[in-house]
């Protein structure tokens, strides 16, 4: 393979009232991402999930399903007005769309797995390219267990292997189990490697994955707060950049409708397709990237694997060649065998002899010793403002004379939490890196 065009999807929780409205709701995706010729696309975790609201049935689903069409943008106003009398509606009765899905689990998982399969196996048939479906709690093809799976199927519509989430987020555990392996899948676009949610954070999947063969590493996330997120896209550049690999990740954003805790905070992310840092503008890894987490999305970039395989060859880490399972897998078993033997944390705080050489008195920050200053790198306040500031109240703490050290932490201070996250529209957004990357600095040629 020379170079692939893959797209990448940042979509929106609903909740469709019937298979046909889900399956022309996915359409816009895939035709933003055909338009584009990407042969390789790629939906996020979770979102496999509104293959369910068309099979549940009943008064209690039906309110979920109108408080979710009156948050459209095309709502017209009885759509709204119902809307607003379903929400007061679930709200008196306590209804919980979780608790009606785990139900629909019991009852009928067997079903919803059929429909996933026809849903996406279909659509990759329709458009004709590999697809890499969105995760869903689904049962097990093997043993029937219910599990955070997402599949991944072929141009033709054949399922071509699927992956379940093997380290579970608290969010999922008491709808699913963990998947116990990971596994290389490979497609006619090349050997992927699929993590999802928390599989992310862990070096020892992606390595797996690497010596397996695995050439483009994919994750799916399903974040509840920024904090999740950061750490995610942190995870997948990390994996992507250590296996010197291309790497993509689709997050879910919107409204949490099956979420466990009651307080639900919508999903946020900023979707990305990545590349080692050595083939990607200003060595970030990153080409391209959302621009805001919660407005839906379709990302196109080119990966070029020639290029990829130079730098397995030429890099000045060669990561490849160095990492080899053969090389690394005695040291790795000796290593774990190692931990295994090591005494459990809470088995060691209960030694006496551990806990009277790990006491120390507890200080005060105000009693630690300065060791160092802070060059100040921040714009910081003018002259005017200096003057100003010498005796400004800061609740408990009074700026007495405000050198240059206390003038850069009362910047940092203005500085944190200063910045709103800009007001977002629900459309469909299209951004792509497909150009040529322009020259680096220096006179380089792209690769």
């Amino acid at each position: 393979m020379e170079k692939l065009i893959v797209a990448c999807v940042q979509q929106r929780m609903r909740l469709p009232e019937t298979v046909d409205e889900y399956r022309e709701d996915l359409r816009r995706f895939l035709r933003a991402a055909a338009n584009k010729r990407a042969r390789l696309v790629i939906f996020p975790e979770l979102a496999g999930m509104m293959t369910a609201p068309p099979l549940l049935r009943g008064t209690h689903a039906t309110l979920f399903k109108r408080v979710d069409r009156a948050r459209r943008r095309q709502a017209s106003l009885w759509q709204k007005t119902t809307g607003h009398v379903a929400g007061a509606a679930v709200k008196f009765l306590k209804v919980d769309l979780r608790r009606l899905f785990a139900g629909l689990l019991e009852l009928s998982a067997s079903d919803l797995w059929q429909q996933y399969i026809e849903v996406y196996g279909g659509l990759a048939r329709e458009f004709d390219l590999t697809l890499v479906a969105p995760s869903a709690y689904l049962p097990d093809p093997l043993d029937g267990v219910i599990r955070n799976v997402a599949a991944v199927f072929g141009p033709h519509g054949d399922l071509l292997g699927y992956q379940a989430k093997g380290l579970l987020h608290a969010e999922d555990t008491d709808l699913a189990q963990p998947g116990n392996e990971w596994r290389v899948i490979p497609t006619d676009v090349g050997r992927i490697g699929l993590m999802l949610g928390s599989d992310m954070l862990y070096p020892e999947v992606g390595r797996l994955l690497a010596y397996q063969g695995a050439e483009i590493l994919i994750g799916q996330g399903a974040a509840m707060d920024r904090s999740l997120y950061e750490k995610l896209r942190a995870g997948m550049l990390a994996r992507m950049q250590e296996n010197q690999l291309f790497a993509a990740i689709s997050f879910l954003v919107g409204p949490n409708e099956f979420g466990r805790r009651a307080e639900r905070s919508p999903f946020v992310g900023k979707s990305a397709i990545f590349a080692p840092q050595e083939l990607t503008p200003a060595f970030s890894g990153v080409l391209v990237e959302m621009s805001n987490v919660r407005s839906e999305s379709v990302l196109a970039a080119v990966w070029d694997f020639p290029a990829l395989k130079e730098l397995w060859e030429t890099s000045e880490i060669p990561v490849r060649s160095q990492n080899s399972p053969q090389q690394n897998a005695p040291l790795l078993a000796a290593l774990y065998q190692q931990l295994n033997r090591l005494p459990k944390s809470e088995d060691l705080l209960a030694l006496p002899e551990y806990s009277q050489a790990h006491t120390a008195d507890l200080h005060s920050l105000d009693e630690l010793p300065v060791l160092a200053s802070v060059t100040a790198r921040w714009p910081l306040l003018s002259a005017g403002d200096h003057h100003a500031a010498h005796h400004e109240d800061h609740g408990d703490v009074e700026i007495l004379n405000e050198d240059g050290d206390s003038a850069f932490l009362r910047s940092a201070r203005n500085h944190v939490g200063d910045k709103k996250e800009p007001v977002v529209e629900e459309e469909t957004q299209e951004m792509d890196a497909l150009l040529e990357p322009t020259p680096r600095d220096g006179g380089d040629e792209p690769r």
